[in-house]
């Protein structure tokens, strides 16, 4: 399998230098610099991955232990934009060992790996894990019903009444764990910490997309994801509408009148629908 990866990669450093990929990756790709440079020339910019948890007991919850933690875990990390790869880390809150302090080394975490972009998730159990026969089994034969709907059938909820909370916490309330997770998109997307982020790039127009990007990420995922307020969602729709006016002005690229457009090819369907049936009555 990872001969044929490095083949795959091989092939798409052959493409134009201004086409560029984006995948996701587990963090023993961080154990293999050979890959990591392979990546880099296959133009493989970015890469989502799933870092989970920065402790070794919430690793060990998600089935991930033999992935480090704490400064290790920073420096694994680190390897990837060394690398030239741009990493989105994706974190789980709420798992069994959790605790209030997490919240807050996860934040530290994020930033110091200096990780492009990350996100902040909520457990969830969903079909055909362990964790989803886990949490079934506990809620047992009658579970909680919201909308007339068991909660163990979470994804059949009206999304204005489903909890994004499901698993009772050994040591925090629901409520708790909503409010902690919200604090760490805040600090994590506050305006000085991704300016700082942006020093990769080196024009201000660059710098001031990246920000722009980075507020429309936040408002997408981080209200709507984790709360059913449905007037609190509308309003996060409504902040990314708006910052994408001004993102969508400064991706614009320069008039290029030398590009020789090709005349819209006339297609008339109704003709073509009355030939088909003819020839059709006519077999």
């Amino acid at each position: 399998m990872r001969a044929e990866r490095f083949e795959l990669m091989a092939r798409l450093a052959l493409l134009p230098s201004d086409t560029v990929f984006f995948t996701q990756i587990t963090m023993e790709a961080a154990e293999d610099p050979a890959f990591l440079d392979a990546m880099r020339k296959a133009n493989i910019k970015g890469a989502l991955v799933g870092v989970e948890s920065v402790t070794p007991e919430g690793l060990k919850d998600v089935y991930k232990d033999f992935n480090s933690a704490g400064q290790s875990l920073v420096e694994r990390l680190r390897t990837f934009r060394s690398h030239g790869i741009h990493v989105l880390g994706s974190f789980i809150f709420g798992l069994p060992s959790d605790n209030a302090e997490t919240f807050e080394a996860t934040a530290e975490v994020a930033q110091s790996a200096g990780l492009t972009f990350a996100q902040f998730l909520t457990l969830t159990p969903f079909p055909g894990t362990v964790d989803f026969a886990r949490w079934e089994k506990m809620m047992g034969s009658d579970p909680q019903q919201i909308a007339g709907i068991p909660l163990t059938r979470h994804w059949l909820i009206p999304q204005a009444h489903r909890p994004k909370i499901f698993s009772p916490h050994p040591v925090m309330s629901a409520e708790e764990i909503r409010r902690r997770t919200q604090s760490v998109w805040e600090r994590f997307y506050s305006l000085g910490f991704i300016w700082k982020r942006s020093r990769f790039l080196k024009s201000l127009r660059g710098r001031l997309t990246f920000i722009l990007i980075s507020k429309i990420y936040r408002q997408m995922y981080a209200d709507t994801g984790i709360a059913t307020d449905s007037a609190r969602a509308a309003r996060s729709a409504r902040w990314a509408r708006w910052l994408a006016k001004p993102c969508r002005y400064l991706f614009s690229a320069r008039p290029m009148p030398e590009l020789q457009v090709p005349n819209p090819m006339v297609f008339d369907v109704s003709a073509r629908l009355q030939e088909v049936e003819e020839g059709c009555h006519g077999n």
